[in-house]
């Protein structure tokens, strides 16, 4: 296993002490960072990506649990609560979290809870490992596929041929799809099904029922929160995807970050 990128997150500073006390025992931690609130947690987690978060729920301003929910898909570690309160304990779990520190816990305590979010993030590695290769064989297979590289439009008698490579997205339009590029649109009638199989899915991405985008046009990408991110293309259009494809699109964007 890699190093376990982790960061420590309590107002209180004998809480966080003791916690980076254990973590030290362990040379699988690496410690990115010491959180005195919410906010540095939220900062710090920007930074990178991180493994795993020992989270204190009870904290002025931002709340462990408020942390949680600033978090976009695919942004969240795994995380490990601490409290003095066990009321929390079911709120806790229903965020998924690895596990529920009550204060005052012993070492034993801590480091069964720190094993049990080691096994979680030993079996994301491997399911992370598998779909990698997974992609491989899908990006194999696929490079053996000649994808449709140009689509003729007739219109009004006139004929147009329309580069794929010139389409900044694809939307649906009655029993037509819409092909937008720098210039103009154009109607094709297909549906948004078949057309998906025609394309490169490297390179255009359904990021909602009724379109899909041309990756090589995103100038940028950002969390709009409710399951939702907004893609700003290279003429300046946003469009917002659908809530139905928040996991996807997370992990498009986390594999081209990586």
């Amino acid at each position: 296993m890699n190093n376990i990128r982790t960061i420590v997150v309590d107002d209180e500073p004998a809480a966080r002490s003791r916690v980076l006390r254990l973590l030290a025992t362990d040379p699988e931690i690496q410690v990115v960072s010491e959180c005195r609130n919410g906010f540095e947690a939220l900062e710090a987690i920007r930074q990178g990506p991180l493994d795993l978060m020992f989270l204190d729920v009870q904290m002025p301003q931002l709340s462990g649990f408020d942390v949680i929910e600033k978090l976009p898909p695919g942004h969240v570690p795994f995380v490990i609560f601490i409290t003095a309160h066990d009321r929390y304990a079911l709120k806790a779990f229903n965020v998924q979290a690895v596990d529920y520190l009550l204060k005052p816990y012993d070492d034993d305590r801590f480091f069964s809870s720190l094993a049990r979010a080691k096994d979680f993030i030993s079996m994301k590695e491997n399911k992370r490992l598998t779909d990698r290769m997974l992609d491989l064989l899908h990006g194999h297979l696929n490079s053996r596929k000649e994808f449709t590289q140009e689509y003729v439009i007739k219109e009004k008698g006139r004929e147009y041929r329309v580069a794929v490579k010139d389409l900044l997205w694809i939307s649906t339009e009655g029993n037509y799809l819409e092909l937008q590029t720098e210039a103009r649109r154009y109607l094709l009638r297909m549906t948004m099904n078949m057309i998906e199989t025609e394309l490169d899915p490297t390179v255009f991405v359904r990021i909602h029922r009724s379109y899909m985008v041309n990756m090589a046009h995103v100038r940028n990408t950002r969390y709009s929160g409710n399951n939702e991110f907004t893609f700003t293309l290279s003429n300046g259009k946003h469009l917002l995807s659908g809530r139905n494809y928040k996991e996807q699109i997370a992990n498009l964007l986390t594999e081209r970050e990586q």
